[in-house]
């Protein structure tokens, strides 16, 4: 994991802190904010509407009244009787003359509701005998209008009930086309309860256009109205809306009777607030824009940035500061303990804080104190350690090297090979001597090249053409230094376990190099080699075979490693059958430096 510092920390904690709270507490705040201006509007469209509602009402029950006068009048009643010569009717048939007086009363009596009410357009009584009769008495039937026959819907309360279209243009009369919303009621004979007609009193449509148009939601908002099927009634934008320009959500509004709705109209977020008339049926709907709505609302999220800004900026800072004054004594700590990784031990830590950090820095310095004794001590008994292991390592040789060569040089003397027994004693000798070094623990690679030289040529005189070796050393790096009897064991090691009792000529090569920082020894045999398992188990003992000089395989491992660490040491590769290489990995290191 990356360490992050414990001041980051504090003032990432203090930071996402305060965040985390301005948000939560700004969302709240914009939350309750945006639901009272939504319920307010609500209120306020639903007080709107309800009054749009109760006018329309009071219109639509004058048309009720006026019609229910206009066909409940003797007048009128005596026209539709006697206008008709069925069997039934022929009785209250009336002559032409008659007739004509009659309709004349009738459309007096139109003339006159109209001359009171200036909101109805026109008041018209269609008989199905294709007999007109309006408040106009110049008014000619248009022949290519549909002639109505009974209103188009009945309520369930009988057979004089009433009906009320949505906005349509009246095209009965000829040369007369106006927008109208049209109140019928079917006309019957009372006597004999025969259908003999339909009474339309057509609203002006500027009446119900003039008291929508009086209101406004928002800057842009508006009302309409629809009917129970959902078709317009009025729509401010009604052209737009029958040539597909504009839509509303009608299907939807239509499940809301009363109540709201929001939804998208043309990219933009629409609040629908619906009342419905319990005499009409007709159900007005506000339409307010939310953008409206909430008109100021980039004035408040301006400044509430601002705010946020500043309590953001001003936690970063105070985050800092605190961080800062429980962190400084820590740094100091650390810089410390940094100094002492350097090895730099003759330090004293003193921190200006009266916290828990004054009695860590007291407690530091005591621990320092103690740890500078014991890497003393420590160090003293390491170099004890390390001499006497030294020594007892040196100590182990096993003397049967040397009886074995001193019976090889009194061989070759009685057998009269003098010169051959004087060159392996004054080898011995100079073995020994370099073994010696003058008590030191580090020579020379050179000096430990000539002591293994003089080691192999003793062995290659014993045994004789049964053994062959080569020593390839780089001379560029003779200058470095190495511990003393570090290839030599290794070599006798396979002479020993690997090239004795062959059939075939064992043939020993030593080789060195340096290899970038370190130093690569190899001792490579071409002997019975060893198993995976045999290699796996080759430093678990430290005891020489019979005749060697006692210096076991883990024993060289444990000398490098004690004095240049675990980073380097002695690897093995060998194959049953195929020979052993064992390699030695050493820092390269020139005379001084150790």
């Amino acid at each position: 994991m990356k360490i992050r510092s414990l001041q980051l920390s504090i003032i990432l904690g203090f930071t996402l802190l305060i965040l985390i709270s301005i948000i939560t507490i700004g969302t709240f705040t914009f939350y309750i904010f945006n639901e009272t201006i939504k319920r307010n509007s609500l209120d306020s469209s639903s007080q709107v509407v309800s009054q749009l509602n109760r006018q329309i009402d009071n219109y639509i029950s004058n048309m009720d009244n006026i019609s229910q006068v206009a066909i409940s009048h003797p007048d009128v009643q005596d026209f539709v009787n006697g206008s008709f010569s069925d069997k039934a009717a022929e009785s209250s048939k009336l002559d032409e003359v008659s007739l004509s007086l009659v309709k004349n009363r009738v459309t007096s009596l139109f003339q006159s509701i109209i001359s009171v009410r200036k909101d109805i357009n026109s008041i018209m009584l269609l008989l199905d005998n294709k007999t007109l009769v309006t408040n106009n008495p110049e008014d000619k039937i248009n022949p290519y209008a549909d002639w109505p026959s009974s209103t188009s819907h009945k309520a369930e309360s009988g057979p004089f009930s009433a009906s009320l279209s949505s906005s349509y243009v009246q095209d009965i009369i000829i040369g007369k086309y106006s927008w109208v919303i049209t109140m019928s009621r079917d006309v019957y004979d009372y006597r004999t309860n025969l259908h003999r007609g339909i009474l339309l009193v057509d609203l002006d449509y500027s009446i119900i256009e003039g008291l929508c148009n009086n209101i406004q939601l928002g800057k842009s908002g508006y009302v309409f109205i629809i009917n129970p099927m959902g078709e317009i009634v009025y729509h401010p934008r009604q052209q737009l809306i029958y040539s597909g320009l504009k839509e509303e959500l009608i299907g939807k509004i239509k499940n809301i009777p009363n109540g709201q709705l929001t939804g998208q109209i043309n990219g933009r977020e629409v609040l629908y607030t619906t009342k419905t008339s319990e005499y009409t049926g007709w159900m007005v709907v506000g339409v307010s824009y939310m953008d409206e709505l909430f008109y100021n609302r980039s004035e408040i999220e301006y400044y509430f940035a601002i705010i946020a800004v500043a309590c953001f900026l001003g936690s970063v800072l105070l985050s800092y500061y605190i961080s800062l004054k429980i962190t400084r004594p820590i740094e100091i700590l650390r810089k410390s303990v940094q100094a002492i990784e350097g090895g730099n031990f003759n330090i004293e830590v003193t921190v200006n804080s009266t916290d828990e950090v004054n009695g860590l820095a007291q407690d530091f310095n005591i621990a320092i104190r103690k740890i500078k004794e014991l890497i003393e001590q420590n160090a003293q008994t390491y170099e004890q350690k390390r001499k006497h292991e030294l020594k007892s390592l040196q100590a182990q040789i096993n003397p049967h090297f040397l009886y074995n060569t001193l019976d090889s040089i009194i061989w070759m003397i009685e057998c009269g090979e003098s010169k051959d027994a004087i060159t392996m004693t004054s080898t011995l000798a100079k073995f020994f001597r370099l073994g010696i070094s003058k008590g030191g623990d580090i020579i020379s690679v050179k000096d430990e090249i000539e002591h293994l030289r003089c080691y192999l040529t003793i062995q290659k005189m014993r045994y004789k053409d049964s053994l062959d070796y080569s020593i390839d050393v780089d001379p560029a790096i003779y200058s470095c230094r190495t511990l003393k009897l570090l290839i030599q064991p290794l070599v006798e090691n396979a002479i020993y376990h690997g090239l004795k009792g062959q059939d075939k000529i064992g043939m020993l090569n030593v080789i060195g190099f340096r290899d970038g920082k370190d130093l690569v020894f190899k001792v490579i045999d071409n002997g019975i080699g060893m198993t995976g398992k045999e290699l796996s188990q080759i430093f678990n003992s430290n005891l020489p075979s019979k005749g060697s000089s006692g210096i076991g395989v883990k024993n060289v491992l444990d000398r490098i490693q004690l004095y240049f660490g675990p980073n380097y040491g002695v690897s093995f590769e060998s194959m049953k059958g195929k020979g052993t290489t064992a390699i030695i990995r050493l820092p390269a290191i020139i005379e001084g430096e150790l």
